[in-house]
């Protein structure tokens, strides 16, 4: 209590007597000491539950906006899962495609063996192959397209040789068909002076000089005939020997080529998920590469003078 405080406690004595002074003591420290602290604490149970009413609407606010955030990410995982498995099915296709046009491209080196189809039908297959084929590279992570280019490299490479060594071949088919046209040509006359002839035993003609000549003719026709056979002979001799030393180059090609493929498989199958042992499926294609081999190497020793 301060001096202030006694000196106005003993003016209340003086003034009111005993009594008085005690109910204004008793005031006083109403006053002083209780009061203010009911009312500071009343302060704090009102201003504690403004608080708690601030932060509910916070919490609230709080998970109001993480709710939207949990929708937003939910909704962009969605739409990434979408996108991811449009992406699949697209390569997917491709990867098909490719694959397939990747079996017709090495198919036509091999068909490059076949000299009865001309270069046009070769190439034109080739060049709608390669369409197809070029999609990878879109599509395609790295290890793929640097697989696929390496067998298309491979192709074209193996196209152009190819397709010079055989020129060679194709030309000499050719004059082989001229020969034998027109040995035929020669031989069908020859059958037209045999038809006189019967005509002209038949009317009993003797005409000397006509019969020489129809048998002059006969004799050029055939003397013809002979020349273009051993024309024909020699050509089919030289040909029978450089075509199969040249179908034996095809189908090597073929093969080499057929060993660099596995890579690209392997890299389309890990791209798609589709999982398998490397070394399980190199054995298994080295296998049928080797199958193949023996199998054309068993025709090259029946075929005649091969």
């Amino acid at each position: 209590m301060t001096l202030e405080e006694i000196q106005s406690l003993l003016n209340v004595l003086f003034r009111y007597g005993f009594e008085g002074a005690i109910a204004g003591l008793i005031v006083f420290f109403l006053v002083k000491h209780f009061l203010p602290g009911y009312l500071s604490q009343k302060g704090k149970n009102l201003a504690t539950q403004e608080d708690i009413e601030a932060i509910t609407d916070k919490v609230e606010s709080v998970k109001s906006g993480y709710a939207e955030v949990l929708e937003e990410i939910k909704s962009n995982n969605q739409i990434k899962i979408a996108s991811i498995e449009r992406e699949k099915i697209l390569k997917k296709e491709v990867f098909m495609e490719a694959a397939e046009a990747l079996t017709h491209s090495l198919n036509m080196i091999a068909n490059f063996s076949n000299l009865n189809l001309s270069e046009e039908t070769l190439t034109s297959g080739f060049s709608s192959e390669a369409g197809k084929i070029a999609k990878v590279q879109i599509v395609g992570e790295g290890r793929t397209v640097r697989a696929v280019t390496a067998i298309m490299s491979s192709i074209g490479e193996a196209t152009l040789k190819l397709m010079l060594e055989r020129s060679p071949l194709v030309n000499r088919k050719n004059l082989i068909a001229i020969n034998e046209k027109q040995r035929d040509k020669s031989q069908a006359e020859i059958e037209r002076y045999i038809s006189i002839m019967k005509n002209l035993n038949l009317q009993g003609n003797t005409d000397q000089g006509l019969w020489d000549t129809i048998n002059r003719a006969i004799d050029y026709e055939n003397g013809q005939v002979e020349t273009y056979d051993k024309e024909i002979e020699s050509l089919w001799e030289a040909q029978n020997k450089e075509h199969l030393e040249y179908v034996s180059k095809c189908m090597d090609t073929f093969f080499e080529i057929s060993e660099i493929l596995p890579e690209a498989i392997l890299a389309v199958r890990e791209e798609l998920d589709l999982n398998i042992s490397p070394a399980e499926y190199l054995d298994i294609y080295k296998k049928n590469i080797e199958k193949g081999r023996v199998v054309f190497n068993k025709f090259l020793e029946k075929v005649p003078n091969a």
